[in-house]
């Protein structure tokens, strides 16, 4: 009887918001879905709360020079030719690579361990966050056209969404605003925030 009580009051619950937000993924506008790609709607501002958490470390990120990227791609670019064509200077080429990335690797390491220190409390901050504004967040994976569905109440929310690509990982934290029956969100290549991994 208590199950079946719990069961029709999550069922009555749910069944409170009749919006919904329905987003497309895909790499372009009108090109290739993105399938499999978790989906949060939140009612919160992800980055706002990340960027305060970084604010309050009282030291910034650890951050990689751009003329030490510049450097390294330069090395590795400079390599593959060298490589494609049999020179011996190779050898001399890798070396330099190899310490380039080994300052890339250790400013690296220093941001992993940042980041885990001043990162630490996003859980327990975003939880206090949903219990102030007394609303959970939706979650929902696209499919293979690349469409999720989130039912959500009718207010201010956040698409959060992360994918990764070889070099880099597209991230979105695009605001949105309920009303009525349902609200389309798109998510390209062209609103998302990139971040290399170096």
């Amino acid at each position: 009887m208590k199950r079946l009580l719990l069961l029709a009051a999550c069922l009555a619950v749910a069944g409170c918001s009749d919006s919904k937000v329905v987003v497309r993924a895909s790499l372009a506008e009108g090109g290739q879905p993105i399938a499999d790609l978790p989906v949060f709607l939140l009612p919160y501002d992800r980055q706002a709360l990340m960027d305060s958490l970084a604010n309050d470390a009282g030291q910034p990120e650890p951050a990689i020079p751009a003329a030490l990227i510049t450097q390294l791609e330069s090395l590795n670019a400079r390599e593959t030719q060298l490589a494609a064509a049999g020179d011996t200077a190779v050898r001399q080429v890798r070396a330099q690579r190899a310490a380039v990335q080994k300052q890339v690797d250790s400013i690296r390491a220093s941001r992993r361990e940042w980041r885990q220190q001043v990162f630490a409390p996003f859980d327990s901050v975003s939880r206090a966050k949903m219990a102030e504004l007394g609303v959970g967040t939706a979650t929902d994976t696209t499919d293979a056209r690349g469409v999720a569905r989130l039912a959500a109440d009718e207010g201010r929310f956040w698409v959060y969404a992360a994918y990764v690509l070889p070099n880099l990982m597209l991230e979105w934290n695009v605001p949105v605003t309920v009303r009525g029956d349902s609200t389309v969100v798109r998510l390209t290549r062209e609103n998302a925030k990139e971040r290399r991994f170096y």
